[in-house]
């Protein structure tokens, strides 16, 4: 049996460039460092007082007016989503049916509700049932279903810095299988005082710039903000008359089972999920023209992601362009890869790679082409998106332009 393709159609975007995958853009092709101070709550007792950031902006919500009193986070999802069904050209009369899914992901989910609960409970003030609700993590999921009429499979994962892949993978499944043939499906996640108190524990963040593969990095910084992508199969797009650049060709997830935080260090598991997800594209390696990178600047990350491409892409591996936009936006956790997924989908359809920005210092151990001299022209049918996160989880999309 054949199965169906799957196409993405609409794409939405709230990240510390600002509301909009073209802003998001914009900004990455510009070189645009978004890193800015933290202000949301007080840093004084903090060792890193910077992150990706959302700026500041007055969020409207016709949908329902309530959002503008809910969790950041769940509002930049809205956002995201509102811009991706948007972008998709879909009515509401598309998405209220049966066969639609909602499948999200996040590391802290309504990380400033969570705390408001958590505060309360340490003060022995009442817990506000209403507070408690919203910042159970399959709050989201059902809430948006909800709101959007979504009456299919509606699901949340957590697979640390890989969910937002995971997300994508599964929804993609979803659409496979024939149990939906639309999907709205990614990520979110929001820097709260309770969520920084927890990164930092992690002792992955510099005080420095983000520089991913140069020889002198010293660690990542965290983000916020939320992506989405809307995912059909080719039939019911084509009974729309949608259009679609780009496939979700393949993917791939699994586990490396070695340590709570660090990586692999020969990169084993993380080469296999890249060769399994271009098995499951159909796909070869000598067909692959770029790969969007995890490069999160950590010292063994760099290292274990590059010794992965080469050994995947062998011979042609340090003629692909390879990227990190962490270096400009942050680590986004929850949000991270599929707003990375996104930027390497616009890839394929422009032809345009970002660049990684604050690289000085070549690494005898990182020896790929980054892109660090700005945006670069190549012609990409197929992209990789890879992955990585907390308890070894790795997730890889790959990407296919449509001819």
């Amino acid at each position: 049996m054949t199965r169906p393709s799957v196409l993405i159609t609409g794409m939405g975007a709230v990240t510390p460039m600002g509301t909009g995958v073209d802003v998001l853009w914009e900004g990455l092709i510009a070189g645009r460092d978004a890193i800015r101070p933290i202000t949301r709550f007080d840093t004084r007792d903090f060792r890193v007082k910077a992150a990706g950031v959302v700026p500041d902006a007055s969020f409207e919500f016709p949908e329902d007016p309530r959002l503008a009193e809910y969790d950041p986070g769940i509002q930049f999802c809205a956002c995201a989503i509102r811009e991706a069904i948007e972008s998709a050209g879909l009515a509401r009369h598309d998405i209220v049916t049966s066969n639609t899914a909602m499948v999200l992901a996040t590391n802290f989910g309504q990380a400033e509700a969570y705390q408001n609960v958590t505060q309360s409970a340490l003060t022995d003030t009442q817990v506000d049932v209403e507070g408690l609700r919203q910042s159970l993590l399959e709050f989201a999921p059902a809430f948006f279903a909800d709101l959007w009429g979504v009456k299919g499979p509606r699901a949340m994962l957590s697979l640390s810095c890989a969910s937002g892949n995971a997300a994508l993978a599964y929804a993609t499944e979803l659409l496979r299988t024939g149990r939906a043939d639309l999907a709205v499906a990614g990520g979110f996640d929001l820097i709260s005082a309770f969520a920084w108190s927890g990164l930092l524990a992690l002792r992955t963040m510099t005080t420095k710039k983000i520089a991913p593969f140069d020889k002198n990095r010293s660690g990542t910084i965290f983000g916020e903000g939320a992506g989405i992508v809307i995912l059909e199969t080719e039939a019911h797009a084509r009974a729309r008359a949608a259009e679609s650049a780009v496939e979700l060709a393949g993917h791939h997830t699994n586990n490396n089972a070695f340590h709570l935080t660090a990586p692999d260090k020969d990169g084993a598991v993380t080469v296999q999920a890249m060769q399994l997800a271009l098995e499951d594209a159909g796909l070869t390696s000598d067909e692959v023209d770029h790969v969007n990178s995890h490069g999160t600047a950590t010292r063994y990350n760099d290292k274990t992601e590059t010794a992965a491409i080469k050994t995947v892409l062998g011979n042609r591996a340090r003629e692909i362009p390879v990227n990190s936009i962490k270096s400009m936006i942050g680590h986004l956790m929850g949000a991270a890869s599929v707003v990375e997924t996104i930027v390497a989908a616009k890839t394929v359809e422009t032809g345009v790679v970002p660049p990684t920005i604050n690289f000085e210092t070549p690494d005898p151990e990182c020896d790929l082409h980054y892109c660090t001299s700005g945006a670069e022209e190549h012609d990409v049918k197929c992209a990789i998106s890879n992955s990585s996160g907390l308890g070894g989880c790795n997730s890889v999309v790959v990407l296919r332009r449509r001819s």
